[in-house]
């Protein structure tokens, strides 16, 4: 058969169906050969050619939009432009978007660090605070004080309910008298008097300004709840980390009737110069956070030196539970005053000029170490807004979710020569990339596998599609009958832990084989059905 009778039979076909089946046209824009612009016409306008119509982009005709006929595939199309001795070079009409998805606050175009690590995108997905249970996800921050009640900070940060602030009783029975606004170790008589810091407004900021509220800045989850505890010696720390245990405890004992559902936290300080076997006690807690399943990012020293050699606590900490951070810049280089070692750094994220919120709720621009780990703190807790898989594995074996997650984390970044040989990974955080990893690794032993499932209703010609590929971003499904003819073309769009399910009535077609065929984001999925 000519392919001017398969295209023919196709047409008539697709014309019949049109009232049921929504089809995809493609669009390329082609640069010609000098010199061949003026005998194209006839070759484009050929009833054997796939281009339906055409548009000139230039004056002299030598740059084009070609349309091509629905029936036609990707992947076929491709072919036949690799073909045409015409054309020197060609590109996909694409639409123009913008990166990822900022938020509204007034300030964050200076905000660099979200975009290189790509919270934006991620923050595309899912943005709410909840694991896919239903739990509000909880970050632990330890730091000198905090201006916390700023209009840009409030809103996120942890409120205990079951205590009555102020009266020196337990009402939730925690152990901890007042902690209504977390916990200060400094304080004497217990409670949550915690001194106003500059430093700990700025961690906080990092890990937690409320964003999309027209406001400042946004922090890596614009909608969190953080836990705050001050400490400014190893004992407070020490308290402050127990703190956490118990209301992590709590909350997991009362079905979340009490207590927090930490998942993280972060520290921004340490002790130089010291060694595990100077803090011991120190070192230990680490592993008791991850037993109940709290991830734990901590600040490398601000000075170029090897870790090893000089000291650091907690850097130096043997924990499976513990990632140690170290700092980069705008530029994607490691910055000259900062700490390294290649066992126990482990990778680097932006803390070099990062705007932040100072006290009184002036923004700043601040630099350190103690300004890259937050991004890290605060990537674990945007995480778990995903994967019931995750999630399920937190509740019935905490520490092997913190372990899992560590493990996405840190072998999910960029790949930075500046950090190659000096930190255990090489690599500098990337969110996104993260939550890539994070979704196949939910994808394993689910019911989607392969990455396509086209199950049919037997003898109804009803057909369920479970579609879950490696990649998020826009497919195209084709169907195509024995003879090779493009009957069906849909749109299909991939979010993380939604695998996109689709419902299609096959009833009035004929029986026999067909095949269908998924492109997009450079792979290409298909499997053959047989209509009864």
């Amino acid at each position: 058969m000519s392919n001017i009778t398969r295209r023919t039979l196709a047409f008539l076909l697709v014309c019949f169906s049109f009232n049921q089946f929504a089809f995809c046209q493609l669009g390329y824009t082609v640069q010609l050969k000098t010199g061949v612009h003026t005998t194209i016409k006839t070759i484009l306008e050929s009833n054997d050619g796939p281009v339906s119509h055409y548009e000139a982009l230039r004056p002299d005709s030598l740059l084009l939009n070609l349309y091509f006929a629905e029936l036609f595939t990707e992947s076929y199309i491709r072919q036949w432009l690799d073909n045409q001795s015409f054309i020197q070079s060609y590109q996909p009409i694409v639409p123009l978007r913008a990166r990822g998805c900022p938020p509204n606050d007034s300030a964050y175009f200076a905000q660099y660090s979200m975009d290189l690590m790509r919270f934006d995108e991620v923050w595309c997905f899912k943005n709410l605070g909840l694991n896919p249970l239903g739990d509000t996800l909880v970050i632990g921050v330890i730091d000198f004080g905090f201006d916390f009640k700023l209009p840009d900070l409030i809103e996120n940060i942890f409120v205990n309910y079951k205590e009555i602030p102020g009266n020196q009783i337990d009402e939730d029975q925690n152990g901890y008298r007042d902690d209504y606004y977390g916990l200060s170790a400094r304080a004497f008589p217990e409670g949550d008097n915690h001194p106003v810091e500059s430093h700990g407004t700025q961690v906080i900021s990092v890990v937690g300004a409320k964003g999309n509220n027209k406001k400042g800045i946004t922090g890596t989850n614009q909608n969190i709840k953080i836990l705050l505890c001050s400490a400014v010696t190893s004992d407070q720390l020490l308290k402050c980390y127990y703190y956490f245990i118990r209301m992590k405890r709590e909350y997991v004992s009362s079905g979340g009737q009490k207590g927090a559902y930490i998942v993280g936290t972060n520290l921004s300080a340490g002790f130089n110069g010291q060694f595990p076997a100077d803090l011991p006690l120190i070192c230990q807690v680490y592993d008791s956070l991850g037993k109940t399943g709290i991830l734990n990012v901590v600040a490398t020293i601000n000075e170029n030196e090897d870790i090893g050699i000089v000291g650091d606590i907690p850097g130096l900490c043997p924990s499976e539970y513990l990632i140690n951070v170290t700092n980069t810049n705008r530029f994607d280089q490691k910055v000259f005053e900062s700490g390294y070692n290649v066992t126990h750094v482990d990778l680097g994220a932006c803390g070099e000029e990062i705007l932040m919120n100072n006290l009184g709720g002036v923004l700043t621009e601040e630099s350190g170490t103690s300004f890259s780990s937050p991004h890290v703190a605060g990537t674990v807790s945007l995480l778990y807004q995903f994967c019931p898989k995750l999630s399920q594995l937190h509740a019935s074996q905490p520490e092997l979710a913190a372990q899992v997650l560590r493990s996405i984390i840190l072998t999910s970044g960029d790949d930075l020569d500046g950090l190659k040989g000096i930190t255990s990974t090489g690599k500098r955080l990337n969110a996104l990339k993260a939550l890539e990893k994070l979704n196949n690794y939910c994808k394993l032993d689910s019911l989607l596998k392969p990455k396509i499932g086209f199950k049919s209703t037997f003898g109804s010609g009803m057909y369920v599609l479970n579609f879950s590929p490696d990649a998020f971003g826009n497919y195209k499904l084709y169907i195509f009958n024995a003879l090779g003819q493009n009957l069906y073309c849909k749109n299909l769009k991939y979010s993380p832990d939604s695998p996109s399910s689709f419902e299609f009535d096959f009833s009035d077609w004929a029986s026999g084989i067909y095949y269908l065929l998924i492109e997009g984001e450079g792979t290409e999925y298909s499997e053959s059905f047989l209509k009864i």
